[in-house]
């Protein structure tokens, strides 16, 4: 478990951290919002917590909530394939950890959330960014990724799917692609799948263990119930193999971090994923995120010059454009200084002169005077921009 070097800045984290607590109006998360336990009730989760030992549990997660992970991935694992985190975090740190060494090959899917990318980079590898592009629909670059499996033979690859921030989902023909041809150079796919049920539309995203499975690959998949759940605050993650020697290497190094998930949130976690309640769950933030999107199509549609927006296939955010603007990181501050409202810039992602917007608020009208007030704000920064400035912020992309 050595790093080469010092982890890089974390960019999105750095900025939410220093600044969420202190936001007027919070356009910044990538989840729904939040229930509360007392809300739970509603969704069928009667839990009683005072009789729960706080003891330390078991290191790998406890039998019960590692069953219902297991059901969560269908047929295709056992509760012997799934090791519980501290959040999907954790699962994704563990898989860098466990799977990769200095100088191994890796393939890492650009633009994605960064926290794989500073892992990698800290651990020595030998990064081969597969650039999704807005003219393609940001779908995957598969031509690129057959071509680094086939001539670098990498160690891994790291995925996003459903991907944050564009919110695609990456169709299966092209994930079972992937996994043939990873399956003739021992190349293991690890997939980010934290937004696996925030689909706005169609069916569930294809998990890569059940493709993995029948094209004969090794594959990760990492996931939590901080997003599509709506419940970060219980710092419930997993993750989940079709190798057991995976999970196992994974395990070895969780017990230099974390060494066990936290009680209380397993007992919870484990009601929450009984297949009745998720799936309620999931239709709660599908109807938040759906109705928050025609609202801002809507008030878009008044606006054409000013943001310009990707609209997503599934997660609770949308990533925008700015046409006069590139360096988006100023414009996010400015934002935030003067209006009191947070958003992310593309910056933290890579993908400078966009901005990645919440889409998780739940009341609607709430929602609504949030992004007037984020336009509004965005207009009058645009307005005070001499000619100078505009200028040299004019971005080349080109929203579909």
């Amino acid at each position: 478990m050595v790093f080469c070097g010092d982890l890089p800045s974390f960019c999105l984290e750095r900025w939410q951290s220093e600044r969420e607590t202190r936001a007027r109006i919070l356009l910044s998360e990538s989840g729904v919002e939040p229930l509360s336990l007392s809300l739970l009730k509603e969704f069928g989760v009667n839990v009683d917590l005072s009789s729960v030992e706080l003891g330390y549990g078991w290191t790998k997660g406890s039998p019960s909530l590692r069953s219902a992970i297991a059901e969560y991935y269908g047929d295709a694992v056992t509760r012997e394939h799934v090791l519980v985190t501290v959040g999907s975090s954790e699962a994704n740190f563990l898989s860098v950890a466990s799977i990769v060494k200095p100088d191994d090959a890796v393939v890492v899917d650009m633009p994605a959330y960064m926290q794989v990318h500073g892992l990698l980079e800290a651990r020595g590898a030998r990064l081969y960014m597969a650039w999704r592009s807005p003219e393609n629909e940001w779908e995957l670059p598969l031509v690129d990724i057959l071509e680094f499996i086939r001539a670098k033979k990498p160690r891994a690859i790291y995925l996003v799917n459903p991907n944050n921030p564009t919110g695609r989902i990456e169709r299966e023909n092209v994930l079972r692609e992937i996994a043939r041809e990873a399956s003739k150079t021992g190349t293991i796919i690890v997939v980010d799948e934290v937004y696996r049920g925030l689909e706005h539309s169609g069916p569930p995203t294809p998990s890569i263990i059940s493709i993995a499975i029948e094209e004969g690959a090794a594959a990760v998949s990492t996931g939590g119930l901080s997003k599509s759940f709506g419940l970060p605050g219980l710092r419930v993650g997993w993750l989940v193999s079709n190798k057991l020697e995976l999970v196992e290497k994974a395990w070895s190094v969780k017990d230099y971090t974390t060494i066990s998930p936290p009680r209380l949130s397993e007992v919870v976690a484990e009601k929450v994923l009984a297949e009745n309640t998720r799936s309620r769950l999931f239709e709660r933030a599908k109807s938040i995120v759906r109705r928050n999107i025609e609202a801002l199509k809507r008030l878009l549609e008044k606006n054409k010059d000013l943001v310009k927006a990707w609209w997503p296939e599934a997660g609770a955010f949308v990533l925008a454009s700015l046409p006069w603007a590139k360096d988006t990181m100023h414009i996010a501050e400015r934002l935030f200084t003067e209006y009191g409202i947070l958003v992310n810039p593309g910056e933290c992602f890579e993908v400078p002169g966009t901005l990645r917007i919440g889409l998780g608020v739940e009341d609607q009208d709430k929602a609504m005077k949030t992004y007037r007030e984020l336009l509004s704000a965005l207009d009058k920064i645009k307005s005070t921009m001499n000619k100078k400035e505009a200028g040299k912020q004019a971005t080349s992309l080109t929203p579909l």
